[in-house]
């Protein structure tokens, strides 16, 4: 970059004697220049601010609602214990399930569970060897029970009425046939996240849907309101003894300015502070990042002092040489013409390492694009491959039984085979029809799916494989038809591969027998299917549905089928487990949601 000779001259004014007018108006322009750059510095320095302000509320979003759900199974688990459902019914095993929940507790990390009977009252709790333990305690009053009472999970954050100590509760409710038992509670300590915010020298705080701070990194302003409380919030926080005897003054945060949704700049003990609120809707929590905005005040005032300090030279440099004239103002156009030299040379340095810089960017983004691409594609294609070897072996399969059978002259059985490589190709095609939504993303189409019409496809479709290796295969299906909600062809798809998988384990052994039992239970149509297999190594049933891992050996199996088919049944609302029978094998359970019984008369 080049300066003109004409930039680096110094203005007529300063050669000549000017009206006094000239000189105020190049004052006032001078100001109102150094008064938009400090602006327009200021705005830049905030707007960074708050995008790194984002950034950390994302982030410890996402770390406050996976300290929450590391322990939120918990209570469902336990109202689903034999136990515990024995001890609310007939108050026996007491020991027992203290024992348990103290154990559990241990293994959880929790700080305490503890099991309450329909009145509230505590039977039984992990703490119960502890001087403060919950056994004997009512705790009724808290929403919690009161949701878990409703039939609901409750979710509440207070500060233990027994310990003193602040928790998040979580409870789930204790049924049988109905009728309601009593609930299981899981009591959660967040003092080590806040511990974490205040280490990190953040300002991080939690406030619930009346506005009261009840998480904070700065701890004197927790147990402090947003907002003042109206006396129905107080009454209600007092009926749940949320915050126990805290007396939830208001916090003095002055409202400066209201920059958008969330963010706001506030004063708080004369000084300012960047206030960006975010809100967790599942919780109807609030989180905030608090951050001083000291150094943007500090950086727009330094940008400010130097623009003015500039701006008086500049003008004390205008009638210094305007005093001395043209002598004096030949070695000043000299000395700044070299200076300006200098900072043309710096600046095309610069810019030319700024352009290498780009340029470098440019190319590694570009080939890190084109990475995730291929990586999608292999990905694709190797599923593709995976689902369409099934049908491709039944097709051949199909085509030497029906060349027997030419040579036979039995041409019933011959249409029988070339209407099975019809249907074959047909779930072919239904296959690579995914390709067009995975390219354009559209949502799976579903319908009122009859499950014993799946099951008949899927078994014609691995007749040949059955019959090849002599398996005895014996079914237990429902006369009446089990409709669930979902793509006949995906459903197929799902049994395909769990039915081959099962071939695949017998091979080897003496004695190769199948078993495939439907029934319906709870609005669930559980397929149990089972073979009499070696069954599956411990160390690869936790692996079993991850992509690309197979037991089998190398070039026998991508590891796609099991993944494909965990994916297409979770996308179902299903779930599919596998585990080993003692008598030897695998046993696969895939339970898929039956259609509701007011939804078959629409």
């Amino acid at each position: 970059m080049t300066v003109p000779r004409s930039c680096i001259s110094l203005p007529k004014f300063l050669k000549n004697s000017v009206p006094w007018w000239a000189v105020l108006l190049g004052i006032l322009l001078v100001t109102g220049l150094v008064w938009q750059v400090t602006r327009w510095t200021y705005n830049d320095a905030l707007d960074r601010r708050i995008k790194i302000g984002k950034e950390r509320l994302a982030l410890y979003s996402g770390t406050l609602r996976e300290a929450l759900s590391r322990y939120a199974y918990i209570p469902f688990i336990l109202s689903r214990n034999a136990d515990v459902k024995i001890l609310l019914q007939t108050s026996f095993n007491l020991d027992l399930v203290n024992r348990y929940l103290e154990s559990l507790n241990s293994e959880a990390g929790s700080e305490a569970l503890y099991v309450m009977n329909s009145v509230g009252d505590t039977l039984a709790a992990s703490n119960w060897r502890e001087p403060l333990s919950f056994i004997g305690q009512n705790y009724g009053f808290r929403p919690y029970f009161t949701d878990a009472k409703d039939g609901k999970k409750g979710r509440f954050f207070a500060i233990g009425v027994t310990t003193g100590h602040p928790g998040y509760f979580m409870s789930h409710p204790v049924q049988s046939n109905g009728k309601f038992l009593g609930a299981t509670v899981v009591k959660v300590d967040l003092t080590p996240l806040q511990d974490d915010w205040r280490e990190g020298g953040e300002t991080v705080l939690v406030s619930d849907a009346n506005g009261v701070l009840f998480l904070s990194s700065r701890s004197d302003w927790k147990y402090r309101t947003l907002a003042p409380l109206s006396e129905g919030q107080r009454n209600l926080i007092l009926a749940g003894r949320q915050y126990g005897q805290q007396p939830l003054d208001l916090l003095p945060l002055e409202t400066v300015e209201v920059l958008g949704e969330g963010q706001r700049i506030v004063r708080f003990e004369k000084k300012l502070y960047l206030l960006l609120s975010r809100r967790l809707a599942a919780m109807d929590w609030q989180l905030h990042h608090v951050s001083p905005l000291t150094p943007v005040l500090e950086r727009s005032k330094a940008v400010a002092v130097i623009g003015t300090v500039l701006a008086m030279l500049v003008l004390a440099i205008g009638l210094y040489a305007r005093e001395r004239r043209q002598k004096q103002l030949s070695r000043r156009k000299a000395r700044e013409a070299e200076a300006m030299k200098k900072i043309n040379v710096r600046l095309q340095e610069e810019i030319a390492e700024r352009s290498r810089t780009e340029k470098v960017l440019r190319d590694t983004q570009t080939e890190l694009v084109q990475a995730g691409k291929l990586a999608a594609l292999g990905h694709m294609a190797a599923g593709i491959v995976h689902e369409l070897n099934q049908p491709i072996s039944a097709i051949r399969t199909h085509a030497a039984s029906g060349c027997l059978l030419l040579e036979r002259n039995d041409t019933e059985r011959v249409k029988e085979t070339l209407s099975a490589v019809s249907r074959m190709t047909d779930h072919m095609a239904s296959i690579t029809t995914q390709l067009k939504t995975f390219a354009h993303k559209t949502p799976v189409a579903r319908e009122r799916v009859c499950l014993q019409e799946c099951l008949d496809g899927a078994f014609s479709m691995t007749a040949p494989l059955f019959s090849e290796f002599a398996i005895k295969v014996e079914k237990n299906l429902p006369l009446k038809p089990l409709l669930v909600t979902g793509d006949p062809v995906r459903i197929k798809q799902v049994l395909v591969n769990v039915l081959r998988n099962a071939v695949d384990a017998m091979r080897d052994c003496q004695q190769r027998q199948l078993g495939v039992t439907v029934v319906a239970h709870n609005g669930t149509a559980e397929i149990i299917i089972s073979d009499s297999g070696s069954g599956i190594a411990a160390n690869a049933i936790e692996e079993l549905f991850t992509p690309f891992f197979t037991t089998k050996e190398v070039g026998e199996g991508l590891g796609l089928g099991l993944s494909i088919s965990y994916r297409i049944v979770t996308d179902l609302g299903g779930s599919i487990q596998v585990k080993n029978l003692d008598s030897g094998g695998a046993q696969f359970l895939i339970c898929l949601p039956l259609v509701a019984s007011g939804a078959e008369g629409e």
